[in-house]
């Protein structure tokens, strides 16, 4: 298991400074490239939160088609460390729209409408007060497909319910959708490896912003062993 505890030092303390202000935390990974390490951070991140965490941790991940980390905290290894994978629980914060959206949407044999909530599901890992999302790819239809859109109600809903909700985005090459849930997050924390420092970390914390983002920092992730505190780095 690789420590990534030294490069999300500076993390932590961001998120406790935003806690201290508010009630619950939204905060975003995004990566300047693939394989930069974004999965991997953002759920180290929450498993570093989620023992100290009273109302709960929820870990989205938006790269709907592959379910990265719920694969990955539901393996049989992570069952043996973790305990059994919970049951699917409804996503849905009341009676706020969700940021996901089916096009077009699925109407059943009997006429009915089988709505976006159908899709998305969260897990809780074992005992601990961590859950992920699954998004059911394999009950898309064909010519179906899924995007995504601002929903600040639904995210000002999860703040009230949770303590951290965690986005992990997919990266800008791999489509844009990380910039629409980037808005209505609190910060984003970008990812990189130390050979992008300059123009490529520019280029996307520029994306972030001009969409109205913003940007709490950067990790420089060369795992295992190395990283820069995004602290270092915060925005002003």
């Amino acid at each position: 298991m690789i420590d990534l505890s030294r490069e999300l030092a500076g993390v932590c303390q961001i998120y406790e400074q935003l806690a201290a202000r508010q009630k619950g935390v939204v905060l975003q990974f995004m990566g300047v490239r693939s394989g930069a390490g974004v999965s991997t951070c953002a759920r180290a991140f929450s498993r570093m939160i989620a023992p100290r965490s009273q109302r709960g941790v929820w870990l989205f991940d938006l790269d709907f088609y592959a379910n990265t980390q719920f694969h990955a905290l539901t393996s049989a290894r992570a069952q043996a460390f973790y305990g059994p994978t919970g049951p699917a629980l409804n996503a849905g914060m009341a009676d706020a729209p969700l940021f996901w959206k089916i096009h077009p949407e699925l109407i059943r044999e009997d006429g009915r409408k089988a709505g976006d909530l159908f899709y998305l599901k969260m897990h809780q890992i074992g005992t601990h007060n961590l859950y992920v999302s699954c998004f059911r790819n394999d009950l898309l239809r064909e010519k179906q497909h899924v995007s995504l859109r601002l929903a600040e109600k639904y995210w000002a809903q999860m703040r009230a319910r949770t303590d951290l909700a965690i986005i992990d985005a997919p990266v800008l090459s791999r489509g844009r959708g990380g910039l629409v849930t980037a808005v209505d997050s609190d910060g984003v924390v970008i990812v990189a490896h130390p050979a992008d420092a300059g123009a490529p970390v520019t280029h996307l914390r520029h994306q972030i912003e001009g969409r109205g983002g913003r940007c709490l920092g950067v990790i420089y992730n060369d795992a295992p062993g190395y990283g820069i505190d995004p602290a270092q780095h915060a925005a002003q």
